[in-house]
């Protein structure tokens, strides 16, 4: 057995069981693992972070015939000077989105959206972050739904529940992986197989070629 079969079948699964296999990566989802990871340094900052480009490796182990990842973006001011704290937002999300294109992936991006959060008395708590890809996701899923006979899906996320049960019940096998801190008990219990990804949290871990690149405040994406 070759060092990658071996990795496959202990970390993951013989893929020679499930078909035609596409991956779907909802990073927004992933990326937050680290927390659950590497819960010290990623306290107050990602000061640990998870790896895109081993996120395709590991992926790759299963030979999918597609690959999906889906990730919002700040929006750019070039108005502003290239060092404003928003356009640091804007590059940071930006290049993750092109290593995952880098790496193989197909990608999904949109524009976060900060919307005010008042309290009951009406003052100012700050701007929630809201940008999810449920839709992006279950429309690649469904329009593809001929493609494939397994989905891969790197989340833990509970909404995702209904359409694999639906999947399911359109004869096609549905796989999850996640951190086990974030797996919803829907998707736990529901997938015909589900993936714990702790242990492969030391193969995920992204080392910076650059060991002054400041860390990235647990609120940005």
């Amino acid at each position: 057995m070759e060092l990658q079969e071996f990795k496959r079948d202990y970390y993951l699964f013989n893929s020679d069981d499930y078909g035609r296999i596409f991956v779907f990566v909802d990073f927004s989802n992933v990326r937050y693992w680290a927390k659950s990871f590497w819960p010290e340094e990623n306290k107050d900052y990602f000061k640990k972070e998870i790896d895109i480009a081993k996120i395709a490796e590991i992926s790759n182990w299963i030979k999918p015939e597609r690959k999906f990842f889906y990730y919002g973006h700040y929006k750019e001011y070039p108005e502003l000077f290239y060092e404003h704290e928003l356009n640091i937002k804007f590059r940071q999300s930006i290049y993750r989105i092109d290593k995952a294109v880098k790496a193989g992936f197909k990608t999904r991006t949109k524009d976060i959206k900060e919307i005010p959060n008042f309290d009951d008395d009406g003052s100012f708590l700050g701007k929630l972050k809201k940008c999810n890809f449920d839709i992006e996701i279950a429309t690649d899923m469904l329009t593809r739904i001929n493609k494939y006979d397994t989905v891969f899906l790197w989340s833990g996320d509970s909404d995702f529940d209904f359409l694999l049960r639906y999947l399911q019940s359109k004869k096609k096998k549905t796989i999850t992986m996640c951190a086990r801190r974030f797996a919803s008990d829907e998707l736990q219990n529901n997938s015909d197989l589900f993936v714990p990804a702790d242990p492969l949290k030391d193969f995920l871990e992204y080392v910076p070629v650059n060991k002054n690149t400041p860390p990235i405040k647990s609120g940005e994406v």
